[in-house]
C-alpha cells in the first residue's frame, strides 16, 4: 500500500481485519490527531496516552464509520470526544515545557514568528482549564457554540462566555 491510497479504501481494508491498512491509517493521521490531543489537554505526556486511546477507539469504532462524512471529519470528531472523556476522567492540571531554547535557524524572521507562536501557544495554556478548552475548539478547531455546548454539555450561551472570557485573558496576557 502506497501513501495515495485513500482513506476510504485503507478503512475498508481495516474493516476486514488487514492490520497493515490500519497501519497506513494511524501514520497517516497520527499528526493531526496527536495536536488535537495536545492542544486540549496542554501536556504533551497526557497527548500522548489520548492520542493512543484515540487510535484504539478508532481500531473498536471502525465498523460504525460508514462513509457519509469524510473519514478525517469522522476522525477529527472522534479524536475531541475522546480527549475531553479523558480530560475529564483524570480533572488534573497541566502544565506545558518551553519549547526548545536553543533554536538555530538563519532567518531570524522565522525564528522570532516560531517564537511568537509557541508564546501564543503557552499563553493559552495558562487559561483556565474549560475556558481552554471552549477557546481552542472554537479558534483553533473551528467548532461552532452549538457543537461545543453538545460536546462539553454546557449551554451555547456558557461557551460563547467562555470564549468571550479567553479573549480577553489572552489580551491582558499580551499588553
Amino acid at each position: 500500500m502506497d501513501g495515495l491510497t485513500p482513506d476510504e479504501t485503507l478503512v475498508n481494508l481495516a474493516k476486514s481485519g488487514n492490520k497493515a491498512a490500519f497501519k497506513q491509517l494511524y501514520l497517516r493521521h497520527q499528526g493531526r490527531v496527536y495536536a488535537i490531543c495536545f492542544r486540549l489537554s496542554g501536556s504533551h505526556d497526557h497527548a500522548d496516552e489520548i492520542c493512543q486511546d484515540c487510535f484504539v477507539r478508532l481500531w473498536q469504532k471502525l465498523e460504525q464509520f460508514n462513509g457519509q462524512s469524510q473519514f478525517t471529519t469522522w476522525l477529527h470528531k472522534l479524536s475531541v470526544h475522546q480527549a475531553i472523556n479523558s480530560m475529564k476522567a483524570k480533572q488534573r492540571f497541566w502544565h506545558r515545557f518551553l519549547p526548545d531554547s536553543s533554536i538555530t535557524d538563519e532567518n531570524e524572521q522565522e525564528a522570532s514568528r516560531h517564537y511568537e507562536y509557541h508564546r501564543l501557544d503557552k499563553l493559552i495554556m495558562k487559561l483556565p482549564e474549560r475556558t481552554r478548552v471552549v477557546f481552542v475548539l472554537s479558534a483553533i478547531e473551528g467548532y461552532q457554540h452549538q457543537e461545543i455546548a453538545e460536546i462539553l454539555n454546557i449551554a451555547v450561551g456558557t461557551s460563547k462566555t467562555q470564549y468571550h472570557r479567553a479573549k480577553q485573558m489572552l489580551q491582558e496576557m499580551l499588553s
